[in-house]
């Protein structure tokens, strides 16, 4: 495509409509070839024509910022070249984020990797170890598709990838305001005879009709009497303490001698004698002798030792 001209003239507005539309392809499909570090082309495969920028990058910190001075989504593909020696110190695999911006949507990033000739015979008899791994991180990381892996014949290798496509645009339906439709209209009622009691339950006519609504129950009754019993009695329902001072020891004690059974009487006389005596249904059979008025005493016959 020519360059622009600006003392040209045209015979049509056609004609004038494709030269503007063949200048703005030229710009939107420019490429910028970085070269990274020592790196310097060959003068047969230098880039050639107006759309190619060839920018240095010298070391390792200046290629995230070398397209800084370009406008955002101005070029169709960037191009980086380095020598094969100078992988590890020059290339950063972060900086490929910062040039993805410049890149239009669908745009091409491709990778160069040069080898020297010595290196290059090394390449042929597989004796290098360079972990290619870098260059493919480095495009997951600036969010790229990979899309091809070149060897070349001196060992080198071309790694390309390429940039999302714009998301499509979201299409909305026009809102439309009917304008003309037919308003409502809300009346008030501000009469103050309106009673808002009527809604409202009696508290009273809960606990009267719960018989027959089941709405609530009244509360249980009390004992007045049972409660001021229990709170007099300062045992609270226990049996008298050992050391009761309170008087309801003795009182337990008369109680437990007006319910005891009444002593049992010898009929025949010779219970308190011993077995040897006794009838054949004694009740103290089994037991030892005792005198009258004594057979219920229980002896401690615990062990001292």
């Amino acid at each position: 495509l020519p360059p622009f001209q600006p003392s040209r003239t045209f015979e049509s507005n056609l004609q004038y409509t494709l030269y503007c539309t063949s200048l703005s392809i030229t710009i939107m499909t420019s490429t910028a070839a970085i070269h990274i570090g020592s790196y310097a082309p060959a003068a047969d495969t230098a880039p050639v024509g107006s759309s190619v920028t060839v920018i240095q990058a010298p070391t390792k910190e200046s290629l995230p910022n070398c397209l800084s001075n370009m406008k955002s989504e101005a070029l169709s593909s960037i191009s980086i070249h380095l020598q094969y020696d100078e992988l590890l110190t020059h290339y950063d695999s972060l900086a490929l984020a910062s040039l993805v911006p410049y890149l239009i949507p669908n745009g091409s990033i491709s990778v160069h990797v040069v080898m020297s000739a010595a290196n290059g015979a090394a390449s042929n008899n597989n004796k290098t170890s360079m972990d290619w791994g870098i260059i493919m991180t480095s495009f997951v990381l600036a969010g790229l598709k990979t899309q091809s892996e070149q060897r070349q014949k001196d060992g080198g290798r071309v790694f390309t990838a390429q940039k999302a496509a714009a998301p499509p645009a979201a299409s909305s339906a026009p809102m439309r305001l009917n304008l003309g439709a037919k308003k409502s209209k809300v009346t008030l009622n501000l009469n103050d005879d309106y009673d808002d009691d009527d809604d409202q339950i009696d508290e009273d006519d809960l606990l009267l009709n719960s018989g027959n609504s089941g709405m609530l129950a009244p509360p249980p009754t009390i004992d007045m009497e049972a409660r001021a019993k229990a709170a007099a009695d300062d045992c609270g329902g226990r049996k008298a303490c050992d050391d009761c001072t309170c008087g309801r020891a003795e009182k337990e004690a008369d109680e437990e001698k007006k319910t005891a059974d009444p002593p049992k009487s010898s009929a025949c006389g010779n219970c308190a004698k011993g077995d040897a005596f006794r009838c054949a249904g004694c009740p103290y059979l089994g037991k030892p002798a005792f005198k009258e008025g004594e057979e219920h005493l229980v002896l401690k016959l615990d062990d001292d030792v």
